[in-house]
């Protein structure tokens, strides 16, 4: 027995619904199966393997483990919902994610970089596309595809960046339907990297350099006229102390206490071998440079100053959904062990999180002022999944007036925001 009342729960499953409707080749068994998938990740409690997605769901263990292996496609899903959802001010981002995983049969297992304990460690790594929605500082999983194991790599004649390079070519049309920029972390200020994608894509690069990057300035004087190779570049960019008369300020963020300063420049980079747009993002403390500095880039040289640096924070986005997935969809739980087994896991795990931002988040009027809160989401998930299950099983009249006032005080038991379910 459901209440009759519309439910952020209800419109959940709802949207996904219609969303599943817009993407073709997929049977009616598999949009019922994706819908059921998606709600038991919001409200399941403990791991996320089979054994106990038959406790709380409505199929079989086999049966789970069967429409793991089955293929779809995450991407086109999730482009359909960025599409209809978020603001027209959109960015990509992608960023690997280290998950821990053991076992000699495990598909693409190796040793690979764990950001958090700052060295490489056994287990999965995952390259995941994301949308930022710049306008609502939110963004969104479109894709997460595993990478192959060093060793594998090292078979098939590629670098770890090859890879990297080479999933962006692959997914050039859906991702340029909506954005131009790729927006990366500094690992990624690679020519083996930067240059394949600008070759074969439409897309631009926006990343951060290092602090020691071999720079130059353009030569923009007059040519002497003589023989030889015409003069191209006026010496070399002094990072840590730059000549600020060929430097613009474009952009100040902070107060009097604290401030960024972002000088711009088009200059030679001898690492990527072009010219590139780049911007320089000074601390200062009460009007006087602290001596700390950041150097980002961007591919696009017509692009201002101020929108490489509040692209390149909006990035950040996608490691909140690395955060939200682990904490609270279960993306490191995964028991299988089969490449498309644990490729639907890791997306359906990114999707959750994704579509619960839609339904509790962006489309609530009341929620918008507030931040996202996972957390919440999972305990009203939960929360309405026991109350409704004692009201069918005692046979209680949700439409009385002091049933409906304590329902609403359930769903929201021990939520951060009191927020309405």
């Amino acid at each position: 027995m459901q209440l009759h009342q519309p439910d952020a729960f209800q419109e959940f499953k709802e949207l996904l619904s219609t969303k599943l409707e817009k993407i073709s080749g997929i049977n009616k068994s598999c949009k019922k199966f994706m819908v059921h998938i998606m709600t038991l990740y919001l409200y399941l409690r403990g791991r996320y393997n089979f054994m106990n997605m038959e406790r709380y769901g409505t199929y079989s263990e086999k049966s789970y483990r069967n429409h793991f292996s089955e293929k779809f496609d995450f991407m086109s899903l999730n482009k359909i919902m960025v599409q209809d959802h978020c603001s027209e001010h959109l960015i990509l981002a992608f960023d690997p994610s280290f998950i821990p995983k053991s076992g000699k049969e495990t598909d693409h297992c190796g040793y690979f970089y764990n950001g958090t304990a700052s060295k490489p460690m056994k287990g999965l790594e995952i390259g995941v596309f994301a949308a930022i929605d710049v306008d609502n500082h939110t963004g969104f999983a479109l894709e997460a595809i595993q990478t192959p194991s060093p060793n594998e790599l090292k078979e098939q004649g590629k670098t770890l960046t090859d890879q990297y390079a080479q999933l962006v070519i692959d997914r050039k049309e859906p991702l340029q339907e909506l954005s131009k920029y790729l927006v990366v972390d500094g690992y990624f200020a690679k020519q083996d990297f930067v240059l394949p994608i600008l070759k074969e894509t439409n897309l631009e690069i926006i990343s951060k350099l290092r602090s020691d990057a071999d720079l130059k300035y353009l030569h923009e004087g007059k040519q002497t006229g003589q023989r030889g190779r015409p003069k191209a570049y006026d010496g070399k960019v002094d990072v840590a102390n730059i000549d600020k008369k060929r430097w613009v300020l474009c952009y100040e963020e902070g107060d009097d206490k604290e401030a960024i300063k972002v000088y711009q420049c088009i200059l030679f980079s001898k690492t990527l071998k072009r010219n590139i747009n780049v911007i320089y993002l000074e601390q200062c403390k009460k009007n006087q440079p602290t001596g700390k500095y950041a150097i980002l880039f961007s591919t696009d040289l017509t692009l201002l100053g101020k929108w490489i640096y509040r692209y390149y924070k909006c990035r950040f986005q996608i490691e909140f959904l690395f955060r939200d997935a682990k904490q609270h969809c279960g993306l490191t739980h995964c028991q299988a062990r089969d490449e498309h087994k644990m490729h639907f896991h890791f997306n359906a795990s990114l999707m959750a999180v994704s579509f619960a931002k839609v339904a509790f988040h962006l489309q609530n009027d009341n929620t918008k002022k507030r931040p996202f809160s996972m957390a919440d989401i999972k305990n009203i998930c939960y929360n309405k999944l026991l109350a409704d299950r004692i009201i069918a099983n005692l046979e209680i009249k949700p439409s009385q007036q002091k049933i409906k006032e304590i329902y609403q005080q359930i769903i929201v038991l021990g939520t951060i925001n009191e927020m309405a379910a």
